[in-house]
């Protein structure tokens, strides 16, 4: 009889398709198996994985559901049993979207293949091994969205926390994970909890949507770089916290799939940046090279760039009458040449579109013997600063300007043309230097110097970013915005004009190079600058716009030398 019953239950355990026997709950005594079986469940008997790492829909849920219609399982899912659990079987390695497809399956057609399914039974590896397993299942097929691969990494992080009963760190974490047959590096878990913690909370619906590493990395990058700029500046109680305000605040309002641009983010950051930490080092284009990945790039390999100059008065130095006591300004006595009206400038421009200062008139800090005053020698002539702030004047011999040279009373030639020509701009006080366009320091594209163009900023890139913002303010100022669009060609002037029907779009066109033989009114467009003599035309520009127009003027004449040069094999610098 006992051979009988050992031959019974060898043969029993050997057959396949058998289903585990059915007893009430909570009085299953029958031990589980020691190693892997085949099973035949009900879906009664199944459960998806509670720590499933997928939260959203399978992308190719539709698809796959059409194949187990047609065919059935393709592949026979793994199932186990907690013992410390409910009395059902979950998927220990993949199988939770199969799963529901069956349940939909048997519901609408009630056929008894999609409701018992073969199965094959492996024992309790614990949680942190299934969750593993449902990682390692998707990776390979690839349909796993960054967001879920996110989470389900930080629920292995949390499960094995529980089992250790201390924190445990990301390379620990990534040593644990390698082992187990998930390779995946610390930095990489070091983003996906960023991610988590800075994002996540305020653009859920665009996460889940499904958005890329490769997108949700730049954002990463752009908010380590804003948050280190900003930690630098603000020293207050609570910068970490305002810093994550203000960045949360912008993301929240790009939470929306169908809108979401990472260049307008980046932009509506920098605004809010600006407004949140007023500071005169940091306005728009300084917060937009330290958030340029290529920035940051080339100062790892070529070190931080030079200090830019202050933008304060130094100390010792005020606005308006309050003014340390003049200098002195020695004239060279030789006026044969110096007193052209064409050599008055304070430099010439070079290939390179930098001033550069005009040899002949350069002055030594010593006089030669030959200028030096002595008695009875032609009296030198000085510029005169005035102590109470008004115009300079010049002091000497007036008889030594003759018909031919350039009056020093005229417009063209004034004191004030030859305190900027023979003054060293560092000496001179900062109220002097830069506050003459200070009003258009505004908008997208603040200007605080026409002709000036930054070191960091001298390139093709940032020369097409300036231009772009400069003629959408202008052309927002027109009421024709959205006839411009950016244009990212490298021969391209930064901007293109959809619309050139009118005088003002025209004007646009021609300076973007896209309309070579439009016909364009250039006494209409002058109108806008200056109106004309009737009393009642006044002129269309305000200041600032007038500005700005000029700044464009002057980044597209150097955006094309640049281009030239790149078009001759020259450094594109």
């Amino acid at each position: 009889m006992s051979n009988v019953s050992k031959l019974n239950l060898g043969s029993a355990m050997l057959q396949r398709g058998r289903s585990p026997a059915k007893v009430n709950a909570g009085t299953d005594t029958t031990p589980l198996p020691v190693s892997e079986m085949a099973m035949v469940l009900t879906l009664d008997q199944l459960r998806p994985n509670p720590d499933n790492p997928r939260k959203g829909r399978n992308p190719r849920y539709e698809e796959i559901k059409s194949s187990v219609r047609a065919r059935g399982l393709d592949s026979i899912p793994k199932v186990t049993r907690d013992p410390d659990g409910e009395d059902v079987y979950i998927f220990s390695d993949g199988g939770n979207t199969r799963y529901q497809i069956l349940c939909e399956l048997w519901q609408e057609t009630g056929d008894e293949r999609f409701y018992r399914v073969h199965t094959i039974f492996k024992p309790w590896p614990g949680r942190l091994k299934c969750l593993v397993g449902h990682l390692a299942e998707n990776e390979v097929r690839g349909d796993l969205t960054y967001l879920d691969k996110a989470f389900g990494i930080h629920n292995a992080r949390s499960i094995q926390e529980e089992l250790v009963g201390r924190p445990v760190s990301l390379r620990e974490l990534s040593d644990l994970l390698n082992l187990e047959g998930y390779p995946i590096h610390s930095s990489s878990i070091s983003r996906m909890e960023d991610t988590l913690k800075y994002l996540h909370p305020y653009m859920p619906s665009l996460l889940e949507e499904g958005l890329s590493r490769g997108q949700i990395l730049p954002l990463l990058n752009v908010r380590s770089l804003a948050e280190k700029v900003w930690l630098k500046y603000d020293i207050s109680e609570n910068s970490a916290e305002a810093f994550q305000q203000v960045f949360g605040g912008v993301c929240q309002s790009f939470n929306d799939p169908d809108s979401y641009s990472f260049d307008h983010l980046r932009d509506e950051l920098i605004g809010q940046l600006v407004k949140a930490l007023p500071h005169p080092s940091l306005n728009y284009d300084r917060w937009l090279i330290e958030l340029d990945p290529r920035e940051q790039k080339r100062r790892e390999q070529f070190g931080e760039p030079p200090p830019l100059p202050s933008l304060t008065p130094p100390p010792g130095r005020s606005a308006g009458r309050e003014r340390a006591e003049p200098g002195v300004t020695i004239l060279p006595s030789d006026t044969s040449s110096a007193l052209q009206p064409t050599g008055l400038r304070s430099g010439t421009l070079t290939s390179t579109g930098r001033p550069e200062p005009a040899p002949d008139l350069t002055l030594n800090t010593s006089l030669p013997d030959a200028a030096s005053v002595t008695a009875g020698s032609e009296p030198r002539r000085e510029v005169q600063n005035d102590l109470f702030g008004g115009c300079p004047v010049i002091s000497g011999e007036s008889e030594i300007i003759t018909d031919e040279n350039a009056s020093l009373s005229s417009p063209e030639f004034s004191a004030g043309s030859l305190v900027s020509a023979f003054t060293d701009p560092e000496e001179a006080s900062s109220d002097e230097v830069i506050s003459s366009v200070a009003f258009a320091e505004t908008g997208l594209e603040p200007v605080s110097d026409i002709w000036h163009i930054s070191a960091l900023q001298d390139d093709t890139e940032h020369l097409q970013d300036m231009a772009y913002r400069l003629v959408f303010e202008i052309a927002e100022a027109m009421g024709c915005a959205d006839c411009v669009r950016e244009d990212k060609n490298p021969l391209s002037a930064g901007f293109a004009v959809s619309d050139s029907t009118r005088e003002f779009t025209l004007f646009l066109a021609g300076l973007s190079g896209s309309v070579p033989n439009s016909q364009f009114n250039m006494f209409m467009f002058c109108l806008n600058f200056f109106g004309s003599q009737v009393p009642s035309d006044t002129a269309v520009f305000d200041d600032i716009t007038v500005v700005k127009t000029m700044r464009l003027i002057r980044v597209i004449r150097r955006l094309r030398e640049l281009q030239r040069l790149a078009a001759q094999g020259g450094d594109n610098v």
